[in-house]
C-alpha cells in the first residue's frame, strides 16, 4: 500500500473515531413523566314509568260527565341533571274537544300503577288543566311540553328522583248530542328528559 493510500485510509480512521467520540461528547442527561389512565365516558339520561306499557285510561260508552283517574310514576335514573317534559305527539279525535284533561304531579307512598291510593298532590296545582284536543295541539312536542321538577324548589332531575302523576280524564257534563258514538283516538302520552 503506498503511502498516499496509508495516509488516506488514516485520515478517515481518524474521521470514523472522530464521530463515535462526538457522540458521547454530545450526549445528554434525559427524563420523562407519564399521565396515565385518561378516558372520557359519556353520561346518562334515562326515564321509565311503572305501567309496564298498559294505557292509563282505555274506557268506552261513557256518558257526560264520566271521569277516569289514574296515576303513573315517573323514575329518572340518568347521571346527568335534567329536564323533563310531557307531550303528546297523536292525533287526537273529534271527542277530545269535550274531555277535560288534568295532569297533577304528586307522591304515593307505594306507587302500583294505575292505582291512585294515597296520591299526595304537590302544592301548586294541576301542571295542565284543559281539553284533550287544546293538549294535543299545544303540547305536541319537547319544545313546547308541559316542564315538571321533582319536589317544589328543583331546577333539575337528578338521579332517581321520581313523581307520580295523577291523570283525570272527564267528558265534559255539557257534551252535546252531537258527541255520540265520537272517540278521542287511540292517544300516547310521552314524558322525554334531555340533560340540561
Amino acid at each position: 500500500m503506498n503511502t498516499k493510500s496509508k495516509l488516506l485510509l488514516s485520515l478517515l480512521l481518524v474521521g470514523l473515531l472522530g464521530t463515535v467520540a462526538s457522540v458521547g461528547v454530545f450526549s445528554a442527561f434525559s427524563s420523562t413523566t407519564t399521565n396515565p389512565n385518561n378516558n372520557v365516558t359519556a353520561g346518562t339520561v334515562t326515564v321509565s314509568d311503572n305501567d309496564a306499557n298498559s294505557a292509563l285510561y282505555d274506557v268506552t260508552n261513557r256518558k257526560p260527565g264520566d271521569s277516569v283517574t289514574s296515576c303513573i310514576k315517573v323514575t329518572y335514573t340518568g347521571s346527568l341533571g335534567a329536564d323533563v317534559r310531557l307531550y303528546t305527539t297523536s292525533s287526537i279525535g273529534a271527542l277530545g274537544q269535550y274531555v277535560d284533561l288534568t295532569v297533577t304531579p304528586g307522591t304515593q307512598a307505594s306507587s302500583t300503577f294505575p292505582s291512585c291510593s294515597g296520591f299526595v298532590a304537590d302544592a301548586g296545582g294541576p301542571l295542565y288543566a284543559g281539553t284533550l284536543q287544546n293538549f294535543g295541539t299545544t303540547r305536541n312536542s319537547y319544545a313546547n311540553g308541559v316542564v315538571d321538577y321533582p319536589g317544589t324548589s328543583a331546577t333539575s332531575w337528578g338521579t332517581n328522583d321520581a313523581v307520580v302523576y295523577q291523570v283525570t280524564a272527564t267528558l265534559q257534563s255539557g257534551a252535546p248530542d252531537t258527541a255520540q258514538g265520537t272517540t278521542t283516538g287511540s292517544h300516547s302520552f310521552i314524558w322525554e328528559a334531555r340533560n340540561q
